[in-house]
């Protein structure tokens, strides 16, 4: 426009990367993004009482820290709090890879990895996921790649966003020891793990070489909230901390956490009705079409690549129902698969019956089964 000063400031060039906008949906169930469905979550969050206070004045992130350390179980000076969990990430790859500039990760993995390595001007290292192989990720090149290149960051999500698949407890132990013996930082994404049978700091612990980032997004269903903690040794703790990210967290947050982590008994129930149903809809799916192939998941979604059925007319067919699900093809090594998120057993069979309106019919028994 006439008549505006230039910037003079010498700014740095913009980086060329894709758009990562969230296409807002209206209305309709959206099982695209492994938010939480569950009536029963939704009623314990509605009874979390929010006091005006939490919104008009500052919270005390150190009591509050405190205090969330210890429900959870974790010193305090081996944990520290973020808004989400995208924000942990970015601090670990700004302030801890900048040493060694490397990133050892399987691919696809949550896209936050790569946009904040490269951001960073982190040398990424992929491992290439295969369907052919899907038994975590052709787990021979991994461990070979970590043990022939110097010391790196070596980022896992266990179970894998978006595949689902989940490293069992003899590859864990090998990672690690192997990290270890490599002089690698092992961080473990634990987003979805709620939905899994896999307790990584039981089997692990807390050796200085392990960072655990732990969501509360998709197994605590805060995903609109934004918290997570990073669970590292007190000497990574320090350095994260640096930044105060604690401070930028809500009142209103602290309180909602607080709130959900006294109901932990009841989420896990919650999150254990999610396995089961996940088990039904690949049991039903699988027996009407047994020519699509489901990849393995230990989260509260499921791939499928429709083998000769359009995958898109799937999707809108779920849409014309009301169900929004994705089709995965821009994701690297995802091409023809669609992911359903899987939501509590009413849901379900909801979507079943959209999907597949002449065949599907619901039976209590069959469900009981599983």
């Amino acid at each position: 426009m006439a008549g505006i000063t230039p910037i003079n400031y010498p700014l740095p060039l913009a980086p060329e990367s894709p758009s990562r906008k969230r296409e807002f949906l209206s209305d309709g169930i959206n099982l695209r993004s492994g938010e939480l469905h569950h009536n029963a979550l939704t009623k314990i969050i509605q009874d979390i009482d929010v006091s005006p206070q939490k919104h008009q004045f500052y919270p005390y992130p150190h009591v509050e820290h405190e205090r969330a350390a210890k429900t959870l179980g974790i010193t305090s000076y081996s944990i520290y709090f973020t808004p989400g969990s995208d924000i942990a990430i970015s601090l670990i790859l700004r302030l801890i890879a900048c040493t060694t500039k490397r990133l050892i990760i399987p691919i696809p993995n949550y896209f936050g990895w790569i946009d904040h390595a490269n951001l960073n001007q982190i040398n990424i290292l992929p491992i290439y996921f295969n369907d052919q192989c899907p038994d975590n990720f052709c787990i021979k090149s991994l461990l070979e790649t970590i043990q022939t290149t110097s010391p790196s960051i070596v980022a896992i999500s266990n179970p894998n966003s978006p595949t689902g698949i989940e490293f069992d407890d003899n590859t864990l132990l090998q990672i690690s020891n192997l990290c270890m013996e490599n002089g690698h930082l092992l961080v473990i994404d634990e987003c979805f793990i709620a939905f899994s049978n896999i307790n990584h700091l039981a089997l692990l612990g807390q050796p200085e070489h392990i960072i655990y980032i732990r969501s509360f997004s998709k197994g605590h269903g805060l995903a609109g909230a934004r918290i997570a903690a990073t669970i590292a040794s007190p000497k990574i703790i320090d350095i994260l901390s640096q930044e105060r990210t604690e401070s930028t967290i809500a009142g209103s947050t602290w309180t909602i956490l607080h709130g959900i982590l006294a109901k932990e008994e009841h989420i896990k129930k919650i999150c254990q009705s999610i396995i089961q149903t996940r088990k039904y809809v690949i049991k039903i799916i699988m027996e009407l079409r047994p020519n699509w192939q489901i990849l393995p998941s230990g989260a509260n979604f499921i791939n499928i690549k429709t083998n000769g059925d359009n995958s898109i007319e799937l999707v809108k067919i779920a849409a014309l129902g009301g169900f929004y699900i994705r089709d995965m093809s821009s994701q690297e090594r995802m091409n023809g698969y669609i992911r359903i998120g899987v939501g509590e057993l009413e849901l379900m069979v909801k979507f079943l019956k959209q999907i597949f309106p002449v065949e599907y019919d619901y039976s209590e028994r069959n469900y009981s089964e599983q």
